[in-house]
């Protein structure tokens, strides 16, 4: 539970149930209240493109999508919205078809005569994001206020008399440069700029709405939306969430990324309709969407008995953690988050050496630490294996009369209730980690721990112990569970078991780790997924930059086929590669265009030689 009147996003993160919500009506389904969790995708198509368009939503919607977007980035581009509905509805389809805008209040008024929903971005919908950002005083804030509400208005009048919802969707990169002046670029600003936008609605008495709060940093993202759930929970009506990590890539990573910022969000019982975006076809993201709903429904996690927390719940923080030595092995304080896996085996260690339990160095080869001599524990209910240089006790058992005790000592928690049994004599001793046994509600039983630990006044390492059977379902589960704890600040090792074998486990352990924005041990991409706008292809580009550069270490690199989402959403990556006209590429370092208008072809060697004149480029092999 949290401390008394301190702003929270649900009312007990121990039982965990889903969020109450308006229910807001989207064609001939709906989106929160008693609605089940609706799955949705966005075409690739040009939007021009009628047939092409009708085409792939009628494909998307046989593959189980329950709504389709369709970009409408001018009003030439909603006015084919017409032909397009009245095609679908022709070939006896009737999912609900959602407009995107951004730029074009002009869009959006076409739009919302054709489609169910249509989505504005409050970043850019008004007001702008120039590459210099202008200063503002608190009357020039107010007056973009008003001309919020004069272009908006129209907008929202026309929704209320066709029964038409609308999604206020932020995204991180484009906060305008009037909200950045007051606000920074924060969750608060992501959050503030929606409000804005709210209220307008409610001036209208109009509440059919649908928020979103986006970002390529899934860290941002449950920040972003736990700090928008409080706040529409307290100041005005609690309306349903549209969740997704935008630009999350492709393949695992891809998908490791979502699971953590969307994975987190439904276990915490937020979100009312999903969309996983991929740099793929939109058909490979709708059985994501779908298995990321089944695995992180609330029933997985039944309660476990509340406890006052210490956690920070919209900024990440993690646990003040003394540094303690694990053999060679650093855990804790501002040590990067170690990963630990399954002894390899006795046919991998050189002859006379002892089977250890945690491996772990940051370039993933296997670390040993020797112990030389063996803990005989005395008057023990339970034998344990003592070749390790921490030996892992269960919980379950009463611990007490030990002695001769080795340098560290694991308690894995069984039982949450056996925590106030532990020996006062093992609670004494200098070196302890703590782990639960894993288990389907792996976040509640973490958080309790923690809380427990702050009660008692015990700045200890925590373990995260998970195992999975190797299958993408579960190493999205996990990644889930971990990029939930890991946003809270909760983990300073990771430890994954399962059939995959240990040297499958620890690269997950990493992948999971980097895919949190907590570590990075290989190149992050940050991929959009293509739609309408796209300016070049973006899958075949994404696989020859990822070809070129997946050897490198320690780099982030931008690939967006425009720059709608605005350059902040490049703000964690080093190197931009973005469509800035037909075939035609812009790079960016940082969020600073550099060179313009490169020809496609030439590009991605254009990205190399940006890489290697600012000292980040090595060869493959070296």
């Amino acid at each position: 539970m949290a401390q008394p009147n301190v702003l929270t996003y649900m009312p007990d993160r121990f039982a965990p149930t889903r969020r109450p919500t308006l229910k807001v009506r989207v064609g001939n389904r709906y989106i929160g209240g008693d609605a089940p969790i609706l799955v949705q995708s966005m075409t690739t198509t040009n939007t021009k493109d009628v047939d092409a368009t009708v085409f792939q939503t009628l494909e998307m919607a046989k593959a189980g999508c329950e709504l389709v977007r369709i970009t409408a980035p001018t009003q030439k581009d909603s006015e084919c919205l017409k032909e397009i509905v009245a095609k679908v509805r022709a070939a006896g389809c009737d999912v609900p078809i959602s407009a995107d805008i951004h730029f074009q209040p002009r869009a959006a008024l076409e739009a919302v005569k054709w489609v169910e929903k249509v989505r504005i971005n409050p970043g850019n919908f008004v007001d702008s994001k120039s590459p210099t950002a202008r200063d503002y005083d608190e009357a020039s804030f107010a007056v973009g206020e008003q001309r919020v509400y004069d272009a908006f208005a129209p907008l929202v009048r026309l929704a209320k008399d066709r029964g038409v919802c609308l999604r206020i969707g932020t995204n991180h990169g484009s906060l305008s440069d009037r909200i950045m002046w007051k606000y920074g670029d924060t969750i608060e600003g992501m959050v503030e700029s929606a409000l804005e936008y709210v209220r307008v609605c409610e001036a209208e008495n109009f509440d059919q709405i649908v928020f979103s709060m986006k970002s390529s940093n899934p860290r941002v993202v449950v920040e972003a939306y736990r700090l928008l759930a409080a706040r529409l929970d307290r100041d005005h009506k609690p309306y349903p969430f549209h969740i997704g990590v935008t630009e999350a890539g492709d393949g695992e990573d891809g998908r490791l990324k979502s699971s953590v910022g969307i994975g987190a969000l439904l276990l915490d019982g937020l979100g009312d309709t999903v969309r996983v975006s991929l740099t793929e076809d939109p058909i490979f993201e709708i059985p994501v969407a779908k298995a990321l709903v089944k695995m992180c429904d609330t029933h997985l996690a039944p309660p476990v008995g509340a406890i006052p927390e210490s956690v920070s719940f919209f900024e990440f923080q993690r646990r003040n953690v003394p540094v303690t030595a694990l053999g060679g092995l650093l855990v804790g304080g501002r040590e990067k988050i170690a990963v630990g896996s399954a002894d390899p085996g006795a046919e991998a260690l050189p002859k006379g050496e002892r089977r250890l339990e945690w491996i772990s160095t940051p370039d993933s080869h296997a670390f040993r630490v020797d112990v030389p001599t063996v803990w005989e524990p005395k008057n023990v209910e339970f034998a344990i294996s003592t070749r390790h240089s921490a030996v892992a006790l269960s919980s379950g058992k009463l611990l007490a009369g030990l002695s001769d005790l080795p340098a560290a000592l694991e308690i894995q928690v069984e039982d949450l209730a056996h925590l106030e049994k532990i020996s006062p004599d093992v609670l004494a001793l200098p070196h302890l980690f703590w782990s639960c046994t894993p288990s389907l509600n792996a976040v509640l039983r973490y958080r309790h721990l923690a809380a427990w630990l702050a009660a008692k006044g015990r700045p200890d390492p925590i373990i995260l112990r998970g195992r999975g059977d190797g299958s993408p379902e579960a190493n999205m589960l996990l990644a889930a569970q971990f990029g939930s704890l890991l946003v809270d600040g909760i983990g300073d090792m990771l430890h994954i078991d399962g059939p995959a074998g240990p040297k499958a486990c620890m690269q997950l352990g990493y992948d999971i780790l980097q895919a949190a924005g907590v570590r990075k041990t290989k190149p992050e991409y940050v991929a959009c997924p293509s739609c309408g706008r796209t300016l070049f292809d973006l899958q075949t580009t994404t696989q020859k930059i990822r070809q070129r550069t997946s050897h490198l270490k320690n780099i982030s690199i931008a690939i967006m086929g425009c720059i709608v989402n605005g350059p902040g959403e490049m703000a964690d990556a080093d190197f931009g590669y973005v469509g800035g006209a037909p075939n035609k590429v812009n790079l960016y370092v940082g969020r600073d265009c550099v060179r313009k208008n490169i020809p496609e072809e030439e590009a991605p060697e254009a990205l190399v030689a940006l890489i290697r004149e600012h000292g980040r480029w090595i060869e493959p092999g070296a």
